[in-house]
This record gives C-alpha cells, structure tokens and sequence, in this order.
C-alpha cells in the first residue's frame, strides 16, 4: 500500500474507458477477465488489488488453498489500485453479478455498505472453519462493523508506525535497555529526533509527506486520537471536531520540521531514500514498506507509533474480505466462498512476511511468524488501531484524503497557522459531506 498508489479517477472518466485499464491476472488457475470471473457459478472469484510481491505472495497462498481443499475451484483475478479498483468492484456489483469475494480496504467499507453493495459476513457459518470474533483484536473487528454488522473479515492490518536505526539510537545515548526509544511527549520525540541527527550529521527523523496524497493524513489522524478529541464528519452535515486537540498536533509536527528533530521538506521518495541511505535514523511510515527497510538498514528495529498525547492510538487500515451483493449467490458457492477466505486467513503467518500484521490471531503463534523480530516489535499496534472516519467519502485512495493532505501540509509546514489549517481542512470536509453518496 505504498503513498505513492494512491490514484484517483480523472474527472469526467467514462465507465468504457475505465473499464478498458483494468488488467487481470488468474494465478495460474485459468485467465479470468473481469466479467470471465462469473461464467463458472462453482467456481468463487474473487478480485483484489495486490501487485509487486504482495501480489506474487498472494498468488503462493491462493495455490497452496486449492492444493489443499480437493474441489474447491478458484478465479482470481487482480485489478488496478486505488479509484478504479473500487469504481469497477461498485459498479459489479449495482449489476448484482460481483466476484464471490473480494479484497477492500476496511476504510472503504462505509461507502458500500449503506447502499446494500456489500452484505454482513454470517460469522456463524465462519466458526465451521475456525474462525470467530475471539480470533480478531476488538479493535481490528469492530473497524470492520458498520452499523454493527460485521460487513469485513480482516486478513491484515497495516499502520502507520516508527522504524529506527538501533545502532545510530545507541550510539546517540537513546536507546532503552529493552531496545526501545523512550518517546511519551511531543518533546520527548523532538529530544530524540535531534540526538539521532547529531550523529547522522542531519535531521534524525524522516517523514515523506510534501506532494502527497495520505502521509499527512496517516499521522495526523493516528495522533489526533491519542488526544482523546472527539469530531463528527457525518454526511449532509458541517464537519466538526475539537479543533484546540487538532492544532495542538498540528503544532507539535511543525515544531518538529526544524531540520534537526526533522526534516522540514521532504515527499515520499526522499524520505524513504534518506532512511535508507543513513542520512536520517528514524522514519514515520508505514509497514508496508518493512522489506525494503530491512535492506538497506541492517539494524533495524520497529515500533508502534510512540503515545504522545496521552492515549495509545495507531493509525492504520486493513486488507479485509468481504461479501458482494450478488444474485448469482448458491448455497454451494456460499459455503466455497466462507471455505476460501478462512483458509486465507490462516495464512496470516505467510502474509506477515510483507510486513502486515495478521488479522486471524491464531497465525501469529505460528513459528513462522514469531521468527519475524521486527513484526513483532510492532505488532501490538494492532490492538490500538485507528481507521479514517466511518463516512462513504473517506478511505484509502480517496479525494478526501488527498484534499484534507492538501490543508494538513500547509500546517506542518508552518505557511499556515495550526487553528486556521484545521479550519481550513473542514471547511474542505464539509464541502465533501454535503455531497450525495453515490454508491445509494
């Protein structure tokens, strides 16, 4: 899930034009094209959006799931990130003729449910194969309710965390007896961040997040939570919040980009190729970019976002499965369909290996993710997570988040006093609420 995916649909994109992008891959289990995915009634599609390892890791699981349940028949298929992903899957499933299943970010999950484009997994029919509400973090399962049904069954989640050097932070006298970086206060993390950069020779923490579409969000939100403050940003009304506790934030990121705490200008790329290059020995980012950390910073180490303002909150969103509003549904395929996803589930330990956490508790005992040390440094962020506002105009790849970014950035940055950026990102989020959901 990495920023720079964040897509959007043009303006003005037609339904033929958006469907001629689309490309499919079928995992070696028979070339399946979108609508291809539905000739076989016994057969359960599904459709997801992982490509690059995450792609190739998921074609390994789907294979070793058919290899496994005799009988059980498999269309995948894997379409583009972002926009076009969840335009195609809406409008699949309006025409009632869905994948059987398919893969959504948990923060996209309010804009389908209202209008009935998505149904409630039946999670009595899912302990026939293991798995419960007692197999999921209270908080990674209720992010996945809606109107308190439970419309997603999460396979990971994947939030915005700390990556450190452990070498530099020893050396700079940081580093905690249990391998740890002591940070509970904005001024501990300013502390901290400016003794790393003494010994890199620049700032000591990276955060990628000029020209960027979720970076700014990603932290504001996750931190915005830790103070506790409430807010409403409820369709057809005023956005509203506690705008003292979102501009003590906003403050305290500003007070950071000193070029010594923290860089004051950096995107996404630059980021990520200061950390890994040593110029900077801490980064704020996200677990999905755990690998290629894990390449170039050979002392690496991981953490939960540090709790600055009193209450632990991670920011985070999750690949979940959920269950297309579909007239084609038998009570054969149903059955397939709650068979295949919990045997993904349980593959939680393989899908660990990219850096996310794996939703079905029971696969991070397995010894195959308890060997990954620093997926477990950082694991527990888990039980803390935070996702964007359960509205239909929120969610990853969303214009939302690339609008309220727009207004968080000229706050961090310092161009905008801290008040009148968190003013300004709801004027933006009031605008957007006033619009009619187009999936109802």
């Amino acid at each position: 899930m990495p920023s720079a995916h964040n897509n959007h649909t043009p303006p003005g994109l037609s339904r033929r034009s958006l469907l001629a992008g689309f490309g499919a891959g079928a995992l070696g289990l028979g070339l399946a094209g979108c609508g291809a995915a539905q000739a076989d009634p016994s057969k359960v599609a599904v459709w997801d959006l992982f490509s690059g390892a995450d792609g190739e890791k998921t074609r390994g699981m789907i294979a070793e799931v058919v290899e496994e349940n005799p009988g059980l028949n498999v269309e995948p298929t894997t379409l583009s990130w972002g926009n076009p992903y969840y335009t195609k899957l809406a409008m699949a499933a309006a025409s009632s003729a869905p994948p059987s299943t398919a893969i959504m970010h948990v923060s996209r999950v309010a804009g389908f449910a209202p209008g009935g484009l998505i149904e409630p997994w039946d999670m009595s029919l899912f302990e026939e194969f293991d798995v419960s509400t007692d197999t999921f973090t209270k908080a990674l399962l209720e992010a996945c309710q809606y109107d308190g049904k439970q419309y997603a069954v999460p396979l990971d989640t994947h939030p915005f965390i700390s990556f450190f050097d452990r070498d530099v932070a020893e050396k700079a006298g940081v580093l905690e007896s249990d391998g740890t970086l002591a940070i509970d206060s904005p001024e501990a993390l300013q502390e901290v961040g400016t003794k790393l950069g003494e010994v890199t020779g620049g700032p000591g923490i990276a955060f990628g997040y000029q020209l960027d579409t979720a970076q700014a969000w990603r932290l504001f939100w996750g931190l915005f939570h830790q103070t506790g403050g409430e807010y409403s940003f409820e369709p057809g009304e005023k956005a509203d919040m506690d705008i003292g506790a979102a501009a003590r934030v906003v403050a305290a990121v500003n007070s950071w980009m000193d070029d010594k705490c923290m860089a004051s200008s950096q995107d996404y790329p630059g980021a990520l190729s200061a950390f890994n290059g040593g110029r900077n020995a801490m980064i704020l980012s996200g677990v999905w970019e755990l690998n290629g950390f894990k390449e170039s910073v050979k002392s690496l180490a991981g953490a939960p976002m540090p709790t600055m303002f009193g209450t632990p909150a991670n920011y985070a969103d999750s690949h979940t499965y959920v269950f297309p509003k579909n007239r084609r549904m038998t009570d054969e395929l149903r059955r397939s369909t709650y068979l295949f996803v919990s045997s993904m589930l349980k593959k939680g330990d393989q899908w660990g290996a990219a850096g996310h956490i794996p939703g079905y508790l029971p696969s991070q005992e397995e010894p195959a993710y308890r060997e990954l040390e620093i997926q477990n440094q950082y694991k527990d962020a888990a039980e803390t997570v935070v996702v964007d506002p359960k509205v239909w105009f929120a969610g990853a790849g969303s214009d939302f988040q690339n609008r309220v970014c727009q207004r968080l950035i000229e706050g961090f940055r310092g161009s905008v006093e801290p008040q009148r950026a968190i003013e300004g990102m709801l004027d933006v989020i009031s605008g957007i609420a006033m619009q009619p959901n187009p999936t109802e």
